[in-house]
């Protein structure tokens, strides 16, 4: 016990000896964290933003003029059907009228002298889907039915989100894999800095039959005392950040979004930072005892 509170008393003295070089290796460390805990927290947030957006997906769908209310309530039916459509909502030729009268402020009925708008539905796609969202076969299900007469469809746009929700999906395990990497080497290089300014001290200590694993030890823990000061301080920035852009979308922007912080997302950021110090302090305690 009492050897395991000196190796623990002498890791917090290394960090205190070289406190520029401790606070140096905490703020790079710290930096590199909160990147690894913004591009999870990212990750799991990208798909309620994408939600939003995609609840703003919209097809018209306009039926021939002949058709009545109640056969365009069975081919919305149909339409519902088809794979990746949400809801389908009719507007029938009433409805259409009172639209018209709302958006041009004339009564088409009066100036025509009958109804001239057809029977039309329109039509949301699916939000939920974690794969990105391929509009065209579902405008060649629509238009596969009879008596459709026109589709209307925001295509440029959909198909413009989807492909950066897949990009970004798509890159962000390799930047975190960057962003690991170079925590590691920042562990490395402060632990190695550590090892090297206290070299005639490890030298007399080998030189009195001190194991390699008891030389060690300090250096690890000063290195883990390191990571562990980091995550502590990348806990409130995330939540900071989170809570930061929430109060941005509920008053500067129209969109009805709420981000949310996983508390999990920092147990996983406090093992990932145990993994690295333990990985980048041995190492660099290794690289000079060879």
């Amino acid at each position: 016990m009492d050897k395991f509170l000196y190796l623990i008393s002498e890791g917090g003295k290394n960090i205190w000896r070289h406190k520029m070089t401790s606070f140096t290796a905490v703020f790079s460390l710290f930096i590199a964290l909160f990147f690894v805990g913004i591009l999870i927290t990212a990750g799991e947030n990208t798909h309620k933003v994408l939600q939003y957006l995609r609840s703003k997906y919209k097809i018209e769908v306009f039926f021939k003029q002949d058709v009545s209310n109640e056969e365009a309530v069975g081919l919305i039916h149909r339409i519902k059907k088809i794979k990746g459509v949400r809801t389908a909502t009719i507007i029938e030729k009433e409805d259409a009228v009172r639209i018209f009268k709302d958006q041009f402020g004339e009564d088409i009925t009066e100036i025509l002298g009958y109804n001239p708008l057809p029977v039309s539905a329109v039509i949301n796609l699916t939000r939920t889907s974690r794969t990105a969202i391929t509009v065209g076969p579902i405008i060649k299900a629509i238009r596969s039915l009879e008596r459709i007469e026109e589709v209307r469809y925001q295509g440029n746009l959909i198909g413009k989100i989807e492909q950066n929700y897949k990009r970004i999906i798509d890159r962000f395990p390799y930047l975190a894999g960057i962003i690991i990497f170079i925590a590691v080497l920042i562990i490395y290089n402060t632990i190695k800095l550590s090892v090297y300014s206290r070299r005639d001290l490890i030298r007399s200590l080998q030189l009195i039959g001190a194991t390699r694993l008891f030389i060690k030890m300090p250096f690890i823990i000063e290195g883990m005392l390191i990571g562990l000061i980091s995550s502590i301080l990348v806990y409130p920035s995330l939540i900071g950040v989170v809570k930061g852009i929430n109060y941005v979308f509920a008053h500067f922007t129209s969109w009805d979004v709420t981000l949310i912080f996983n508390p999990l997302v920092w147990i996983w950021i406090l093992i990932l930072v145990i993994v690295i110090t333990l990985v980048g302090s041995y190492r660099a305690a290794s690289s000079f005892l060879k």
